[in-house]
């Protein structure tokens, strides 16, 4: 968080930004930062530049607002931050592809904030602990793919309660928990 801190505040456009696009953008710098700790993205394209965050690689806006992270098979790796989830500013976020990577640790619960998901894609990485309950918040999921990681337990029954067409839309849940 520090480092993306510095990086936003020495930010040669940092006075042309209104306070949102400075913390998407710092939400955004903070994932960027944790998940290169080893070695660089595939395509890191407009990241860490002043361009503007819907032209970055893997970005999709609408309107300026940020709807679409799709990041698959990216040599992604470390750990997602909490403050990623300030990357999702604005509530529009409906597609977060990061499947195919390296990226471990605990799964944040802040990942529950993207509360207009539509697909949540985070299969074959290598996630750790217990899927958390905070996935419940994400209402709007059609497809949540939690395979091929390293997550134990069981998958929260609030979570599994979103296949129930009164309490959400989840149509495909996929996922490999230890009982």
């Amino acid at each position: 968080s520090y480092r993306a801190y510095l990086w936003l505040a020495n930010s040669s456009n940092l006075n042309e930004l209104d306070d949102f696009r400075k913390l998407r953008r710092f939400g955004l710098m903070s994932f960027y930062i944790a998940t290169s700790p080893e070695f660089s993205w595939k395509i890191d394209s407009g990241w860490k530049t002043n361009d503007d965050e819907c032209t970055w690689y893997g970005m999709t806006c609408d309107n300026n607002a940020v709807v679409e992270i799709s990041l698959p098979s990216n040599r992604l790796s470390g750990t997602i931050p909490p403050e990623f989830a300030l990357g999702g500013l604005g509530g529009k976020v409906t597609v977060l592809d990061l499947s195919e990577n390296s990226i471990g640790g605990n799964l944040p619960s802040e990942i529950g904030d993207f509360h207009n998901l539509s697909v949540l894609d985070l299969k074959n990485n290598a996630f750790t602990g217990v899927i958390p309950v905070e996935l419940k918040h994400l209402t709007k999921l059609i497809s949540l793919r939690l395979h091929s990681n390293k997550f134990e337990g069981a998958m929260p029954a609030e979570v599994c309660s979103l296949r129930d067409p009164t309490a959400g839309t989840l149509a495909e849940l996929t996922a490999d928990c230890d009982p």
